[in-house]
């Protein structure tokens, strides 16, 4: 019998204060570390912006290495939030950390066509998850202060 890995987030992800560029309202973002059966497994960054209602930018990188200097290292990215004609959130691919400019840390940035092809795709969604349940910064921001997962 195989069991599901299981995913942890760090127990202190770094929050911070920003201005976002397009708006000029504050945001928080939230960045830490998923760590899959104890192993490093991903960096998640989320940026909990006031656009278009409450919405989360969630980027994911991935290395099968997590050493400096390799160029293995592959960013994923999403948009989790309001969709017109819903009353729950919704989640969909956008180009991984657009937000940022490009450095080696991010590695390969995916476009939303690349996402959809990419064998980590899966795993991506499996971290955006944990951290909308498991992060109590986006999940409050995404789903409001309320918000109870079983």
């Amino acid at each position: 019998m195989t069991s599901d890995p299981v995913l942890s987030i760090e127990a202190d992800p770094t929050v911070t204060q920003h201005v976002c560029d397009h708006c000029e309202r504050p945001f928080q973002r939230v960045r830490g570390y998923l760590y899959r059966d104890g192993d490093a497994h991903a960096v998640f960054i989320a940026s909990c912006h006031h656009h278009d209602g409450h919405e989360a930018f969630i980027d994911a990188v991935f290395s099968p290495t997590w050493e400096e200097g390799v160029d293995d290292r592959v960013t994923f990215g999403c948009r989790v939030g309001p969709v017109d004609g819903q009353p729950d959130p919704g989640a969909g691919l956008t180009t991984g950390a657009a937000a940022f400019t490009d450095t080696q840390w991010f590695g390969r940035k995916l476009t939303r066509e690349e996402a959809l092809g990419h064998p980590l795709l899966h795993e991506f969604w499996a971290v955006v998850d944990h951290v909308l349940v498991h992060d109590p910064v986006v999940r409050h921001h995404v789903y409001g202060p309320e918000a109870e997962f079983a």
